[in-house]
């Protein structure tokens, strides 16, 4: 594929970085852009659940996320006060899913895992301290601006995926809504 069929990709959280890593392994040019200065390593999310081992399994990261976690045959909902409410035992998936199993494993070590993988591979770019500023296009190409620290670039694309988080930049900017809501209630899955 030639670079005129490059994706550019805003945030390099799990789901940039998954896009970025399936993209290129079907030999589709990427360059993903951080803002930050090096992954984050906080402590969002931590469970993958098998469907979501399976696609990692497909992009052939998904040992190395195994390795690095805890693997837990059995899914529990907790409450604060009443201890177990609901427990499934998960091989019953056996038949359909690959990984009948959750891991304990913290998205931040998936996203190293990730880039490390794309880091190695000739048809991605990963830029660190590069923030998306802004989005413009015309019948043929995508630009992301971004502030780098060598000053402001605009990159071209075909594609542009805004992973970019909830409050992202790209999104506001193209006035696309992130609509939610919150639950009271606070619950323990184990």
């Amino acid at each position: 594929m030639s670079d005129n069929d490059r994706v550019l990709i805003s945030g390099a959280g799990p789901v940039g970085c998954s896009a970025a890593l399936y993209l290129a392994k079907r030999g589709i040019p990427v360059t993903l852009v951080e803002a930050a200065a090096d992954l984050p390593e906080d402590l969002r999310a931590s469970t993958f659940h098998p469907p979501t081992l399976d696609m990692l399994d497909e992009l052939g990261v998904v040992d190395k996320v195994i390795e690095q976690g805890i693997v837990c045959p059995v899914w529990q909902y907790r409450d604060t006060r009443e201890g177990v409410v609901a427990e499934w035992d998960l091989s019953v998936l056996e038949n359909d899913t690959g990984h009948p199993y959750r891991v304990q494993c913290e998205q931040y070590k998936l996203t190293r895992i990730i880039v490390a993988e794309l880091q190695q591979m000739d048809n991605v770019e990963v830029l660190f301290e590069a923030k998306g500023t802004g989005v413009s296009q015309d019948d043929e190409t995508v630009t992301l601006s971004a502030e780098t620290l060598e000053g402001p670039r605009e990159l071209c694309g075909k594609y542009l995926i805004a992973a970019d988080g909830a409050s992202s930049v790209i999104r506001i900017s193209q006035g696309i809504d992130f609509p939610g809501l919150t639950f009271p209630e606070l619950w323990l899955c184990t």
